[in-house]
C-alpha cells in the first residue's frame, strides 16, 4: 500500500490578464498548489493545508511552458515546512504580447528526505501489554510487501483491539472517515491511518484502522504505549490486522521503508518475522526463552478445517484420537516428543515427530483404541521440545458404551 503520495497536473493556458488572479488547487485536501497570475507571468506557491508547526513535506516540482522562463532551475525538490504557504518560483513573461502557456506538475509526500534514521532506537510492539499477536506477514512478504512496503509488518491483530504507539513523537497526519476495503487495487487510498513523526524524523505508519476507529489528533504528543487507534481492514487489505511501516522519503518522492529492532517477551533487540509470535513487555522485566506458547497447549477433540475443536477439556472419549494442538513461538525445525501414560499402570506410548520451518503451529493425533488393556482411566501428558518439558496435561478416557 502507499499513501501520501500524488501527482496532480495543471494547465493554464491563458495570457494577457490584466488584473491579477488568485487560483488554487488541492491534492487530497493537504497539498495545494496556488499560482497568482498577472500580465508578467504566474508566482507559483505551496501549501499542505493539514500541516502542523513541525511537520515536513517533500516537493518535487516542474514546469513546461511557451515564451516563458522560470526563475529557478526546473525541475526541483524541496522540502514546506509547516503550514504556511511557500513560494517555489516564478514563470516570467518573455514576450508580452504574444501568447503564453504554461503547465504545472508535482509530487508530494510527507516528511523530509534529508533525514537519517536512529539505527539505535528499539521500538515497541503496538498493541497491548497482555496481547499476544502473530506475524501475518513480515518482511519482503510476497503477498503484498515488496518495492516501497518491502520492510513493512502486518500484525495479526483483530478488528476493534486496540493500536498502541510503538515509538514517542508527534501525530502530523490522520485518516479515518473511510470504510472500505478489500485485495483489489482499487482500495488502495482508502485506508485510515495514523502517522508520527519520530525525533530523527523517519514517519512511523499504523494502518487499516477501522472506520472512525483514530483516537488521537494531529499535533498530539504521544509516548511508545500510547492508545492511537483501534484495529481494523480497510484500505487494500485481505482481513483485518495492523499495518505497521517507519520511512522516510527519497529525493525521488519514493517511500523508502526501514527496517526496525523490536522489544520483545524474549529479547531487548530483534527484528521480528513473519510466523512469530510475540508479547510486549517492559524493560525492567526479565526476557523469558521459550519456543511455545506453553499456556495454549491445548489436547482437541478434532482439528477439522483447521479449526480446534473441543479443546481445554479434560474428558475425552477413548474410541476417537486425541489431537494435540502446540503453538510454536518462531517457526523452525524443532523434534517434538509427547508420552503419555496412565496413572497407576505401566501403560505409556510415546509420539515424536518434526516440524517444518514454515508451521506456525503443530499438532499430533494420538489413537488409544489398540492399547492391550483398557484405555479408560486417568492419564498424564508430557509435551517436550528439543528434549526440554513444555507441559503436563492431565485428561481422562471414557467409555463410548
Amino acid at each position: 500500500m502507499r499513501f501520501g503520495f500524488f501527482i496532480l497536473f495543471l494547465v493554464c493556458p491563458f495570457g494577457f490578464l490584466i488584473a491579477k488572479e488568485h487560483s488554487e488547487f488541492c491534492s487530497m485536501d493537504r497539498l495545494c498548489v496556488i499560482y497568482v497570475q498577472d500580465k508578467t507571468g504566474v508566482d507559483i506557491y505551496f501549501q499542505n493545508k493539514i500541516a502542523i508547526d513541525e511537520t515536513y513535506t517533500t516537493v518535487s516540482v516542474n514546469a513546461t511552458s511557451k515564451n516563458m522562463k522560470s526563475s529557478v532551475k526546473l525541475p526541483l525538490v524541496t522540502v514546506i515546512k509547516g503550514p504556511k504557504r511557500k513560494k517555489m518560483f516564478r514563470l516570467n513573461v518573455i514576450k508580452p504580447k504574444k501568447r503564453w502557456v504554461y503547465q504545472i506538475k508535482y509530487k508530494w509526500i510527507l516528511g523530509n528526505h534529508s533525514v537519517s534514521h536512529d539505527p539505535k532506537v528499539v521500538y515497541e510492539l503496538p498493541f497491548e501489554k497482555d496481547k499476544k499477536v502473530r506475524i501475518y506477514q513480515g518482511y519482503k512478504g510476497v503477498k503484498s510487501h515488496q518495492g516501497d512496503n518491502r520492510y513493512s509488518i502486518d500484525f495479526g491483530l483483530k478488528e476493534g483491539d486496540l493500536v498502541t504507539a510503538s515509538r514517542d513523537g508527534i501525530v502530523i497526519d490522520t485518516e479515518q472517515k473511510n470504510n472500505e476495503g478489500g485485495f483489489e487495487m482499487k482500495y488502495i487510498h482508502s485506508a485510515n491511518y495514523v502517522k508520527i513523526l519520530h525525533d530523527d524524523g523517519t514517519i512511523g505508519q499504523y494502518a487499516h484502522l477501522r472506520y472512525m476507529g483514530v483516537l488521537v489528533k494531529r499535533g498530539q504528543r504521544v509516548t511508545a504505549g500510547t492508545p492511537v487507534g483501534y484495529a481494523g481492514s480497510t484500505g487494500f487489505s485481505d482481513g483485518p490486522h495492523l499495518h505497521f511501516e517507519v520511512y522516510k522519503p527519497t529525493s525521488y518522492l519514493r517511500k523508502k521503508t526501514i527496517p526496525t529492532m523490536f522489544r520483545t517477551e524474549s529479547s531487548d533487540a530483534e527484528i521480528i518475522a513473519e510466523g512469530q509470535l510475540h508479547w510486549r513487555r517492559e524493560a525492567n522485566e526479565p526476557a523469558v526463552k521459550l519456543v511455545s506458547d506453553v499456556e495454549e497447549i491445548q489436547i482437541c477433540e478434532s482439528v477439522q478445517n483447521l479449526e480446534r475443536l473441543g479443546c481445554n477439556v479434560t474428558s475425552f472419549p477413548s474410541s476417537s484420537p486425541l489431537y494435540f494442538y502446540i503453538p510454536l513461538l518462531k517457526p523452525s525445525r524443532y523434534k517434538i516428543q509427547i508420552s503419555v501414560r496412565k496413572n497407576g499402570t505401566s501403560i505409556m506410548k510415546l509420539y515424536n515427530w518434526e516440524t517444518n520451518p514454515e508451521w506456525w503451529d503443530t499438532y499430533l493425533d494420538v489413537p488409544f483404541e489398540d492399547s492391550l488393556e483398557s484405555p479408560e482411566g486417568d492419564w498424564t501428558a508430557t509435551v517436550s521440545i528439543d528434549g526440554v518439558v513444555q507441559k503436563e496435561l492431565q485428561f481422562q478416557l471414557t467409555s463410548t458404551k
